[in-house]
């Protein structure tokens, strides 16, 4: 079984869902306040196409999209660290500390744990 392309799958419906996702907004930590619906529509957008491709072109064959694996982990890892830096300053958006950052922190690792394992062979 190919964990990896599993997780591509998995962390590609998760993009997917980022909409829905500001729309629960548990603990606030998913959608920043006060509302901006037009960073958000911009966000969804960029998540919604970088599932789509980790759900209908990475994970048919992980390894001729190594580059776009890691555009993915390396642009979660930055998003989460600056939103981290965000959410320390202003004391309104701590939520996130139970939402998205741990969300993109947690996608990156395991896709560069899968990753590392699937070039390893």
């Amino acid at each position: 079984m190919n964990y990896l392309k599993i997780s591509l799958i998995g962390f590609g419906v998760i993009f997917c869902s980022v909409y829905g996702l500001f729309q629960i907004n548990l603990f606030g930590g998913w959608a920043w306040s006060p509302s901006q619906p037009e960073y958000q529509l911009m966000i969804v957008g960029i998540y919604f196409v970088m599932g789509l491709m980790m759900i209908f072109q990475a994970s048919r064959n992980p390894l001729e999209h190594v580059l776009f694996i890691r555009f993915v982990i390396y642009s979660s890892l930055v998003h989460g660290i600056i939103m981290f830096g965000q959410a320390l300053i202003d004391t309104t958006e701590r939520g996130h500390f139970l939402g998205d950052i741990p969300a993109l922190i947690i996608a990156a690792v395991v896709l560069e744990i899968l990753l590392r394992k699937e070039l390893a062979k």
